[in-house]
């Protein structure tokens, strides 16, 4: 009975001991603005894959650019980056760490989107993004984006033309 009694009590401080090292479970809660861009986002990597040019009418304005990392002095122009996503192959890919600041009638996005591409690929496997998207035509659209690539500075963004010609703006 005397062991028992000494059990019983040692079991127990075990059980606190583990249940208090374990860290807490936190569950992120989604916000109603990171909902909705989630899913612009989503939509616009839909169109891509699916070469809907009318979709992505709806998504990307007309004045889009891409500004990638490895040239930022060399904007990619939405017909030109068009051009090239449409004719890169579809690749399986993600979107995570989502944060969007609104400030009005503009909404900056920032988050890491992951492709599925092949070992030995030109293509990079985590690219950081920042979107600006503006409301027009009663709905949002994507106005710019800048990207990085995070997985090795010899990959070019997807859909950045590298080849293109600087554009000197004044200031």
């Amino acid at each position: 009975m005397q062991k028992t009694a000494l059990i019983g009590p040692a079991l127990l401080a075990l059980a606190m001991t583990a249940a208090q090292a374990a860290p807490p479970r936190t569950v992120p809660t989604v916000t109603r603005t990171v909902q909705l861009f989630s899913t612009l986002e989503g939509d616009w990597l839909d169109a891509v894959h699916q070469r809907d040019a009318e979709a992505l009418k709806k998504i990307v304005a007309d004045e889009f650019e891409l500004r990638s990392a490895s040239a930022p002095g060399r904007p990619t122009a939405r017909a030109e980056w068009q051009q090239q996503a449409f004719a890169a192959p579809a690749l399986e890919s993600s979107i995570e760490q989502m944060a969007v600041h609104e400030y009005g009638e503009l909404a900056v996005v920032s988050f890491m989107w992951k492709i599925a591409a092949p070992k030995h690929s030109a293509v990079p496997t985590q690219v950081f993004v920042v979107d600006t998207w503006k409301q027009m035509e009663g709905g949002w659209k994507a106005v710019a984006r800048y990207a990085a690539t995070v997985d090795g500075a010899s990959k070019a963004v997807p859909g950045s033309d590298l080849a293109a010609p600087a554009i000197h703006k004044k200031y």
